[in-house]
C-alpha cells in the first residue's frame, strides 16, 4: 500500500533531522524528499511548524514497537526469552542476550538517538516525548528483566539504578560507534563490549546474593 504525504514527510524529516541536525534541516529539503515541490509549503497543510514536525516523527517511530511490544505485557516473562535465546548459557549469556535487544532497539530509533544525543537545537517538548515514550519504557523492561534474573536474590536491591547504568552503558557505545563510522574509538568490538558489559551486570546479581546470605 503506497503511503500518504503525511507519512512521507515523518519519514524523511526524522531522517534528515538524524543525518543533518534539527537546525540545518529545512522545510523545501523535506518536502523535496517526501516528493513534494521544495518550498511549495505542502507541509504545512499536516503541520503547523518545523517544531511540531519533529515532535509528531519522534513519537511515530518511538511508539512503532514492533516486535517489542510483547516485552510490555504485564505477564511477560523476559527472563524467559533470554533464556530461550540462549537454553545452554549462563547469566552472563542470557545477559548478553538482553543487551543485543537493547542494542537492536537503539538501531530502530537511529534517527532519534541521534537528534538526542547530539543536536542541541531540539525543542524541550521532544525531550518528554522521549523520557515518557522510550526511557520510561526500556527502563521498566530492563529493571523487570534483572529482577526476573536475580529471582531469590533481587531482595531490596535498586535495581532500577542497575538498569540505568546497563542502558548507559549500551546508549553510550552505540553512541561512539555511530559518530566514528561504525567502529569504536578504542577497538573494542560489540561482542567484547556486550560481554564486558554483561559480566560485570552478572557480578552485580551474584553480589545481591552474596549480601542476602550475609544478611541470613
Amino acid at each position: 500500500m503506497s503511503s500518504t504525504s503525511r507519512e512521507r514527510i515523518l519519514t524523511e524529516a526524522l531522517r534528515l533531522f538524524g543525518e543533518q541536525g534539527f537546525a540545518k534541516t529545512s522545510v523545501a529539503q523535506i518536502e523535496r524528499a517526501a516528493g513534494l515541490s521544495g518550498g511549495s509549503g505542502a507541509l504545512y497543510r499536516h503541520f503547523k511548524s518545523k517544531d511540531e514536525l519533529l515532535v509528531a516523527a519522534v513519537n511515530a517511530r518511538l511508539t512503532d514497537r514492533g516486535e517489542w511490544q510483547q516485552f510490555l505485557a504485564p505477564t511477560f516473562s523476559v527472563a524467559a526469552v533470554l533464556e530461550a535465546s540462549a537454553p545452554s548459557g549462563d547469566t552472563v549469556d542470557r545477559l548478553v542476550a538482553l543487551c543485543r535487544i537493547g542494542l537492536a532497539r537503539l538501531d530502530h530509533d537511529r534517527d532519534v538517538t541521534r537528534i538526542l544525543l547530539r543536536d542541541n537545537s531540539i525543542p524541550a517538548p521532544l525531550l518528554e516525548v522521549f523520557r515518557q515514550q522510550e526511557y520510561a519504557v526500556v527502563m521498566s523492561m530492563v529493571t523487570h528483566a534483572l529482577v526476573e534474573l536475580a529471582g531469590d536474590r533481587a531482595g531490596e536491591q535498586d535495581w532500577n539504578a542497575t538498569a540505568a547504568v546497563l542502558v548507559g552503558a549500551l546508549a553510550h557505545f552505540w553512541m561512539m560507534r555511530d559518530i566514528f563510522d561504525g567502529e569504536h574509538p578504542a577497538e573494542v568490538d560489540t561482542d567484547r563490549y556486550l560481554r564486558a558489559t554483561a559480566e560485570l551486570i552478572a557480578a552485580r546479581l551474584d553480589w545481591a546474593g552474596a549480601e542476602g546470605e550475609d544478611r541470613g
